[in-house]
């Protein structure tokens, strides 16, 4: 029942999204509570959504909270403590195979692969992922989308490494900067911070090894998302916004959109972290809001992998995604 009450919505909604946006903006603000997984350029479309003022000219309010690892964003998602979360697809899917009668939806990518970059402690003019046999790697929370695409490639490339998953998000750069293991995984800023104190170089894109496999999305209850499908649907056309702007975007101006983020790190840092996620050579940030349905199926393929999801308990796309907001929001942009 409740799928069909959506669907039915998603019809209306077809013809409300097509509104100017100062339509929308001359009303009150809706206000719209967001939980990020982590604070990162990764999430770099979502912080130019509300940057650039395309959200605002959805008539939105955003207000973004960030918690430590996307664990917390699904408590909170299912305690009401938010009304929409960040964080890797695996989130969501937990949620689907729990006990709560009340289940998740997927509605709008951010990003289509892996964004974390191993880094070594000195630079390594030709790196070979035998180097890492018998190495410790400093990893991220077990079952965690950091983790299961880590574990992915090394299995994918025959290595037998020690990876330590204990160490506290906001605790892993100073464990690596101590010596406590041969080899991480970073995101920016992080990691720039590291390249400009001199105690890391990158080594490898994880997300170029692993090609596309959704790793971040935006989710709701869906109990959330048939009260509130309006402002689901405000949010996907400001992140379409958003993404399509990114596509052509110097890096400076893109950085400048994202600064209240990012407060006291410099511009130069921004854009080596912009740069870095453009050269990699992976489909990190989403072109589009729709979640790809071959990059989904190869997240519950790692997830399988890595002993995190049962084979017969995957859900089916149309399980796991309300695909409505993206259609509406891609036919609004004139893709």
């Amino acid at each position: 029942m409740q799928r069909r009450t959506l669907i039915a919505a998603g019809a209306a909604l077809a013809t409300a999204s097509v509104l100017p946006p100062r339509s929308r903006a001359a009303d009150a603000p809706v206000k719209l509570r967001i939980a990020e997984a982590a604070r990162s350029y990764f999430y770099t479309p979502m912080y130019v959504a509300i940057g650039k003022g395309f959200a605002k000219a959805q008539g939105l309010d955003v207000e973004v909270t960030t918690t430590a690892g996307g664990d917390r964003v699904g408590a909170l998602v299912l305690a009401g403590g938010t009304d929409v979360g960040l964080a890797g697809p695996e989130v969501p899917i937990y949620i689907v195979n729990g006990e709560s009668p009340d289940k998740p939806a997927i509605f709008c990518a951010v990003t289509g692969t892996d964004g974390f970059f191993l880094a070594a402690h000195k630079k390594i003019d030709k790196f070979e992922w035998s180097m890492l046999n018998g190495k410790k790697i400093i990893g991220y929370r077990p079952g965690s989308t950091p983790q299961l695409y880590l574990e992915y490639v090394l299995k994918q490339k025959g290595v037998e490494a020690t990876t330590i998953t204990n160490i506290a998000p906001a605790a892993r750069v100073g464990a690596f900067m101590s010596g406590a293991a041969d080899f991480a995984t970073f995101l920016d800023p992080d990691l720039s911070t590291l390249e400009k104190a001199g105690q890391a170089a990158m080594v490898a894109s994880i997300g170029a090894q692993v090609g596309r496999a959704d790793y971040t999305a935006f989710f709701a209850m869906r109990s959330w998302l048939t009260k509130n499908t309006d402002t689901a649907q405000r949010w996907t056309n400001a992140m379409t916004a958003a993404q399509d702007y990114i596509k052509t975007a110097s890096p400076a101006d893109i950085a400048a959109a994202t600064a209240q983020f990012f407060p006291g790190i410099a511009t130069a840092d921004t854009v080596t972290a912009i740069d870095r996620i453009r050269n990699s050579g992976a489909p990190i940030w989403a072109g589009s809001p729709l979640v790809n349905e071959a990059g989904l199926a190869k997240l519950e393929e790692i997830m399988v992998s890595g002993g995190t999801l049962l084979k017969d308990k995957a859900p089916a796309y149309a399980a796991l995604v309300e695909r409505q907001y993206a259609d509406a929001a891609i036919a609004k942009a004139g893709k």
